[in-house]
């Protein structure tokens, strides 16, 4: 049998309630609503410089018709050596018309609410300080600055009126009148710049600050009549403190417009009083409930986000008095991983993205009996979605293992789904790995899923060197997505000749509370086992050849590559990024170490704590490894400083092991420059085409 790029994707959708009936599109259907030809043409295996060239979309906003889709588009343009950002637009006959094309990154593209305009934030007059621009949606307008604040805008959002914008930026730091020789010394907790909230008044291009303070607002929303405005904000700006996010409650527009006088959060009562972050706060459509996403099974800093509400005037609650103090929880016995959710205009459903295992679907609630209805049943990932004002269209994200991102469309009234956009018609050309979601259990008959990517023109019975990539977070997963992208790019090896396992380990995100906490005070040893155990499942298979094993992972799947090349000298190559491998200094460097708490089973603040941290870091054992290692990092990593990959550098070179290390210069903890991206997947494949060679058999497994 021969598993290749024949074959195609069905892809197939399915909604309950209002979106009715089931419905499916072939993948010869796809092909044709998507534009193409549909005549055979001679496929070629996808390139490094393939993987930097695929077009992606992102933050699509559908417009009030329900019709036309507002997004962004991304490209690679080799020179300057950027990644180039502009404003398209698509209706639902599939008509699309680029809206800006500026050396300026355009971003953040929001409708007015009459639907004849559109905002959005570019640094196209100073680069690096994005403002608010205004644009027709008729082709041809130019856009036009509505600010020219002193610091860069984060977001904003328009007022229901269209009268305000209300933004997010730092508040305006006054420059000294003359400029010392040298850089003044930093005093670390001092100088923070919190995000602020403002209130640009158009019809006078007037500014008024609504906050002011420490807190650090993170995400906002007016309510329906624009008196006031709900967010959500923090004691200070640094990432330290993002436990402590609450919900308040700000007044906004009132006779007279504006409030003269900024609040200072910190005076303010809550609405929340959580253990966690709260985020996504949203108004109703009729004003009487705020909604935001927040953990909720006792543990805030692990677990899937949950749906919260609590009234907007507690006077107004109308549940019985017995159940007014807690938040009402939406949807009930739902494991997924909420990302984000929208309100539908009768105040009674809201519509909202969830990630289950290795798929990502939109899902629909009542507020009635708080049960989640899929709403998407198709195989891959469904993401950033948009609903019209009437729930009677939603525009959305849509990719799966043999399509790159596309813009999706379904109308309630036609019940057909269709794609609007053909954003990387090279894609339907490839030579693409099949990709096959399996299971297998661990060594203490834990049940644990993954992914595994094929060679192409993978014959059953033969053998094939075997790539293991650990993801990040922990708490993250592998999805049912395209699998090309600089971090981790299965079809790439896919196309030399490899099998490319994609482990979802305990700890991971998509298979609710208890699996994510599974490695609390444990790190790395329950995730090493399910890796381990899955490579073993896949050799007992037949698939993989257990004597050409390699490793590859970035941030926490660095940290479990360098412990797994400690443990065992299983592996002919490993190359990680961003790993860290010592616990007690990364601690102590690091911008965030709650999550190493919880890993580590609390702060290294004893003798017996500090051992637990070391007997769980990679870095003593790394002086037997003898696995050839490539490390990547980025110069400015504040997540993961540098100095953890320089500790394993130094404690490599000194064991004797064949190690390269690779700095990419301003970088942080992901990489930005599309050249250096080229250069680390570049890297990467040599690593492994040199001691992970594709050929004839090894001898035994």
């Amino acid at each position: 049998m021969r598993q290749n790029e024949a074959s195609e994707d069905r892809r197939v959708w399915a909604g309950q309630g209002k979106w009715g009936k089931r419905f499916a599109l072939s993948g010869a259907l796809g092909v044709l609503l998507l534009g193409g030809s549909g005549w055979a043409q001679p496929r070629q295996p996808l390139t490094p410089e393939g993987v930097l060239a695929l077009h992606r979309a992102a933050d699509l906003q559908l417009a009030a018709d329900g019709r036309r889709v507002i997004f962004v588009r991304r490209h690679w343009e080799p020179q300057p050596d950027r990644f180039q950002a502009d404003l398209w637009m698509v209706n639902d006959a599939r008509e699309q018309v680029r809206l800006t094309s500026h050396p300026g990154r355009d971003e953040h593209p929001r409708w007015s609410p009459d639907g004849r305009r559109v905002a959005f934030l570019s640094d196209r007059e100073t680069p690096g300080s994005r403002q608010i621009f205004l644009l027709p949606t008729q082709v041809g307008g130019e856009p036009v600055a509505l600010t020219r604040h002193p610091m860069p805008i984060e977001q904003f959002e328009w007022s229901p009126s269209g009268r305000y914008l209300a933004f997010l930026a730092p508040a305006p730091v006054e420059e000294p009148t003359t400029r010392p020789p040298n850089a003044p010394p930093v005093v670390i907790g001092e100088g923070e710049r919190p995000h602020q909230l403002w209130i640009l008044v158009l019809a006078t291009g007037e500014t008024v600050a609504l906050t002011r303070g420490r807190h650090h607002v993170t995400s906002f929303q007016w309510s329906p009549d624009e008196a006031r405005v709900v967010c959500t904000a923090r004691p200070g700006s640094l990432l330290l403190e993002t436990a402590a996010t609450e919900v308040y409650l700000l007044p906004a527009i009132g006779p007279e417009g504006p409030p003269r006088v900024a609040r200072e959060i910190g005076q303010l009562s809550p609405l929340t009083e959580g253990r966690g972050a709260e985020r996504d706060p949203r108004f109703s459509p009729d004003g009487r409930w705020i909604s935001y996403l927040a953990r909720a099974d006792g543990d805030p800093e692990t677990g899937p986000d949950r749906l919260h509400l609590v009234p907007a005037d507690p006077a107004t609650d109308p549940r019985p008095m017995g159940e007014r103090n807690a938040p009402l929880l939406l949807p009930v016995q739902f494991d997924g991983y909420i990302r984000r959710h929208q309100w539908v205009f009768d105040s009674q459903r809201i519509i909202f993205q969830a990630g289950q295992g290795v798929h990502e679907h939109l899902y629909s609630v009542l507020l009635t009996d708080r049960k989640a209805m899929i709403l998407t049943r198709t195989d891959g990932v469904n993401s950033d979605f948009s609903v019209s004002p009437d729930g009677l269209a939603i525009a959305f994200l849509h990719e799966n293992p043999r399509l790159s991102t596309e813009i999706a469309y379904l109308n309630a009234r036609i019940m057909v789904p269709i794609f609007l956009t053909e954003l990387n018609p090279q894609a339907s050309q490839l030579l693409l790995g099949q990709v096959e979601t399996i299971r297998w259990r661990s060594r203490d008959g834990a049940s644990v899923e993954g992914l595994l990517v094929y060679p192409i023109g993978y014959r059953t019975g033969q053998r094939y060197p075997l790539v293991t990539y650990l993801h990040g977070g922990p708490e993250a997963a592998y999805l049912r997505g395209f699998h090309a992208d600089w971090s981790a790019f299965p079809q790439l090896y896919a196309s030399a000749g490899y099998a490319v396992f994609l482990p979802n380990y305990r700890g991971s995100s998509h298979y609710g509370p208890a699996f994510a906490r599974a490695n609390s005070a444990r790190a790395g040893e329950l995730e090493t086992e399910d890796i381990l155990s899955g490579i073993d499942h896949l050799i007992d298979r037949g698939i993989a050849e257990g004597q050409r094993l390699g490793l590859a992972g970035w941030s926490y799947g660095g940290y479990l590559s360098a412990l797994l090349i400690g443990r065992t000298d299983r592996f002919r190559a490993a190359v990680w990024g961003a790993g860290l491998v010592n616990a007690v200094s990364y601690w102590g460097t690091a911008d965030i170490v709650a999550q190493r708490e919880r890993l580590h089973g609390g702060p290294p603040l004893t003798s017996e704590a500090t051992r637990r941290y070391d007997d769980q870091s990679p870095l003593l054992r790394l002086a037997h490894t003898r696995t050839p290692v490539l490390l990547f990092h980025g110069e400015k990593d504040a997540r993961v400083p540098l100095s953890q990959t320089q500790e394993a550098y130094r404690r490599l070179r000194r064991s004797g092991v064949d190690v390269q290390m690779v700095v990419y210069p301003n970088e942080g903890h992901a990489l930005t420059v599309p050249s250096y991206q080229l250069d680390k997947i570049k890297r990467e494949l040599a690593w492994m085409a040199r001691y992970l060679p594709v050929g004839p058999e090894v001898a035994g497994r």
